[in-house]
């Protein structure tokens, strides 16, 4: 076979995987990744101006088309300015493949300008991390970085290629990566048991999680759901993982703390494709399991099964199989008397379902004339303005999150891709998730906190014209810190002046900051104008920004 020069293999690597978007924020010791990228116009270099964008941007595509996603920085601090959204990628379980140009390995030993240890930089947050020795290990390198990305428990990896390696010539052959069919169905013996104490429960529940999208286990675990008269709670605001509108579903599981609380009075849970679910955010002791509940954890994550509290059953399997056959073992143990307890349970909870949403539309009616613009006006005017299968990404933090929730229903896959633990994820994200879907109207609903971490998107989006519509709700602080802290004080009697938690003086402007780039924005403030401003955003055809002044109390609204 007749050799390639490296920074063709690399290219000729990525056309086998089907790559067509390389998201990066190139340096100096990238310059022959660049130049071999030239040859190669199948493959779009998408320009981020700080590699927090082009992490996130990677991520959301990663995540709105189902395989890895191909994003490129540059050496020690490029990567080290990536590591944010990379924490984000691995504990959300982005599949993601990372490259960085090392220095010359010729001099690499006298520590040149920029170099560090890449692998052990990266290693802590990465699935796997290597640093290539030879030209001739490139495509072996990158099809396993591919092969770790993808396969569950899915995540990053970083693929650090030396700048002297790029010009060598390459005759290893470039073939696609061979995935593992990890889509397993579970034990028949351990669904026969786990369908046995399912049968007896008297007050069951369903926890669902972001491992059920990778096989759209949806409709699944929502008929297991509905046999089993469970009400439903997603374990994760990464993702909403469960069609809203559906009779059983109660929202999101809180992981700001009460877990305990929340799950008493419950004497069987199913916990479906939700990891870690009890990662909290506060430390309350011992296990959030009441005594003599009923476990039952099915995941594709072996490590994320039981590693910190017991449980009384774990299987490992594909969340959808599992659904599957937990469903028909269950339905033939279920005794008559049994199936109408069961029927009593869905009516009772799409009772209670219903006098939430009759409490919410009474407070959309109270808040409808307020001034700051009320969260559940903004997603309200919203809802009746998108048009069908939008896609929502970010969320909006603690203002606009429970808002879109109560406001506008999820009911298909990939309808909404939220951030993480670290800030910066929206506004890069929502362009990734538009370029994986041009076909769906893609709406970012964005903190106006967690858009400062990575406005430089907004050149981005205006750069490729990446028609997207962005909707900044701006309550001019950092309200999640301020629900805290009361958290915090608890009964002490203490007021907190809230220091470090407010931004209004001078304000975070988006309309302005937008503008720049010549994206058209507005900055609303009065409620009247909320909707012809969303109507005139949501109709361009570009990316478009509406600066929504929210109100900001740090109460709990919803």
């Amino acid at each position: 076979m007749s050799a390639l020069v490296a920074k063709h293999a690399v290219m000729e690597q990525f056309l086998a995987e089907g790559v067509k978007h390389l998201f990066g924020n190139p340096g100096s010791t990238e310059l022959g990744f660049m130049d071999g990228l030239q040859d190669y116009p199948q493959i779009q270099y998408v320009l981020a101006l700080h590699e927090t964008c082009a992490i996130a941007m990677a991520d959301g595509y990663a995540r709105a088309s189902g395989r890895p996603a191909v994003a490129n920085v540059h050496i020690a601090p490029g990567l080290a300015n990536a590591m944010s959204m990379i924490y984000n990628a691995r504990k959300g379980g982005t599949p993601l493949v990372v490259t960085v140009g090392q220095q010359d390995t010729r001099f690499l030993l006298t520590e040149p300008a920029l170099s560090e240890d890449l692998v052990r930089l990266a290693r802590p947050w990465t699935k796997w991390a290597v640093e290539v020795a030879r030209a001739e290990d490139i495509p072996m390198a990158l099809r396993r970085a591919f092969k770790v990305a993808a396969e569950p428990p899915r995540g990053p990896v970083m693929v650090s290629m030396p700048q002297d390696l790029m010009d060598q010539p390459v005759t290893e052959p470039i073939i696609p990566t061979t995935y593992t069919n990890w889509h397993t169905r579970p034990d028949p013996d351990a669904i026969e048991r786990a369908a046995s104490l399912l049968a007896q429960a008297k007050r069951p529940l369903v926890l669902c999680g972001d491992a059920m999208a990778l096989s759209l286990a949806h409709p699944e675990v929502a008929h297991l759901a509905e046999i089993l008269g469970a009400p439903v709670l997603a374990g994760s605001r990464r993702d909403w993982n469960f069609p809203t509108d559906h009779p059983l579903y109660l929202g999101t599981f809180n992981i700001m703390g009460g877990a305990r609380q929340a799950l008493s009075g419950y004497d069987a849970i199913l916990a479906v494709g939700t990891g870690n679910l009890f990662s909290s955010l506060w430390y309350e002791g011992g296990s959030p399991l009441p005594e003599d509940t009923v476990f039952i954890h099915i995941d594709l994550d072996s490590w994320q099964i039981a590693k910190n509290y017991p449980v009384t059953m774990g299987i490992l399997a594909d969340p959808k199989y599992a659904a599957q056959d937990l469903a028909t073992a269950l339905e033939a143990k279920l005794s008559p008397g049994a199936r109408q307890a069961a029927q009593a349970r869905v009516s009772a909870v799409a009772e209670r379902k219903r006098q939430i949403r009759e409490q919410t539309e009474r407070q959309l009616k109270a808040e409808w004339t307020k001034q700051p613009i009320s969260p559940l006006r903004l997603m309200a005017e919203l809802k009746e303005l998108i048009q069908p299968h939008t896609a929502f990404v970010g969320g909006g933090g603690t203002s606009g999150g429970p808002a879109l929730a109560a406001m506008i229903d999820l009911t298909e896959p990939n309808s909404f891709f939220g951030g993480g633990a670290s800030l910066g994820f929206g506004l890069p994200g929502t362009l990734g998730v538009k370029l994986a879907m041009p076909d769906r109207p893609v709406v970012g609903i964005n903190a106006e906190g967690d858009g400062m971490y990575s406005n430089q998107a907004l050149w981005t989006a205006a750069h490729y014209n990446i028609p997207v519509t962005y909707v900044i709700v701006n309550n001019a602080s950092y309200r999640i810190l301020k629900i805290n802290m009361v958290r915090y004080l608890g009964e002490t009697g203490r007021k907190s002046q809230f220091p470090g938690m407010d931004f209004a003086e001078p304000s975070l402007d988006y309309a302005k900051l937008a503008s720049v780039w010549g994206i058209p924005a507005v900055r609303v403030e009065r409620p009247d104008d909320l909707r012809p401003a969303l109507k005139q955003a949501l109709e361009h055809n570009g990316p478009s920004l509406v600066d929504v002044v929210v109100d900001g109390s740090y109460g709990d609204h919803f």
